[in-house]
């Protein structure tokens, strides 16, 4: 495959599926793609080890779920990753994930929230700053069908994902402003396990390498018995995830790629808070909800740079742009920053 047609070849593709419709997840609905993307997605070498640094930076808002009013939540969140993982054959990686996470939340009152008189249009109501371990990643990948042409120089390979969300990240936290706990999402964690498969496809060539994953991720109801507690009987929508990339080597030791990326979400559901008799019991018919302006779809446009710095460390960086998005309810999504440093240890 020349150079040129290469080339040429990504950037269709890219565009081209710039108008399939979509695909999304959570915030409730950032992050899109591979749950071991930090591991990379290179087939292992037996009693190998890969370190991975990587600060991730995004930001998001919805219309809050209280009813009557017009308050919009909003969420800066910042993770460091730590990523290490561990081949003990030729075919299995064995990944550990740590997110250190740093959240800031405000509750924005809307215009038919503010004092008469004020003069003001808009107002924090509250705020939050969490800070700690978030919910730590295990999964394995197995690499089950391999084919390589030497002939060609090319190499194909099939690999299923397994895994799951561990619920260490705190989700008790409250505002120093009301000491009300903060938003569900705000937390640092889901209280929940999450639990997640899918398939990567790898086709290597010399220089240009084609990648293509679908994911599906499976939250249990979040295990607390604290009724007060931001995450009590919530359960996170279950989201599929996955997308292309094409990898082009432009110099020996840099690459650029680009990627489209997609997420499907359903809503999150809690207790529904219009359904409990006057002694406070759960009514029947509907003990649940869908949590309102949470879930839907989106499609990002990810573009890539790789610099291979030493042969064993790779630094890359990489944004995931929204490019097609269709929102459950009144949501925004800001682009994801993400930038990290791989090391390949022996």
């Amino acid at each position: 495959m020349s150079y040129s047609l290469k080339s040429l070849g990504l950037l269709a593709l890219s565009f081209f599926l710039l108008f399939i419709p979509g695909l999304s997840q959570a915030c409730s609905v950032c992050g899109c793609g591979d749950p071991l993307a930090s591991a990379g997605s290179a087939h292992p070498m037996a009693d190998s080890w890969r370190l991975d640094f990587e600060t991730l930076y995004l930001t998001a808002s919805a219309l809050s779920d209280d009813p009557g009013t017009n308050q919009t939540e909003s969420l800066r969140q910042t993770n460091l990753n730590t990523t290490l993982s561990y081949a003990p054959t030729d075919d299995i990686s064995l990944i550990a994930m740590f997110p250190l996470v740093q959240k800031y939340w405000s509750l924005d009152e809307g215009p038919g929230n503010i004092d008469a008189g004020s003069g003001s249009t808009q107002s924090i109501a509250d705020t939050g700053t969490p800070f700690g371990v978030g919910d730590i990643n295990l999964g394995i990948r197995y690499f089950f069908w391999q084919e390589t042409d030497f002939k060609t120089k090319t190499h194909q390979a099939l690999a299923l994902s397994v895994g799951s969300y561990l619920p260490t990240g705190a989700t008790n936290i409250v505002s120093g402003i009301t000491g009300n706990p903060i938003d569900t999402h705000a937390q640092l964690g889901t209280g929940a396990f999450g639990l997640y498969a899918g398939l990567l496809y790898n086709h290597v060539w010399d220089d240009f390498t084609f990648s293509a994953n679908a994911n599906v991720l499976v939250h249990t109801t979040a295990y607390t018995g604290e009724t007060t507690s931001a995450v009590y009987e919530y359960t996170f929508g279950t989201s599929y995830t996955g997308g292309i990339s094409g990898q082009l080597k432009v110099a020996d030791a840099l690459s650029v790629a680009l990627a489209v990326e997609g997420r499907y979400t359903d809503p999150d559901t809690e207790p529904n808070p219009n359904d409990n008799n006057p002694d406070g019991s759960v009514a029947p018919g509907q003990p649940t909800w869908n949590t309102p302006n949470t879930g839907g779809t989106v499609i990002d446009l990810s573009p890539a740079v790789y610099w291979n710095a030493t042969g064993t460390a790779v630094l890359y960086g990489k944004v995931q742009i929204p490019t097609i998005t269709n929102f459950i309810g009144q949501q925004t999504l800001g682009p994801t920053y993400i930038f990290g440093t791989q090391f390949l240890l022996n």
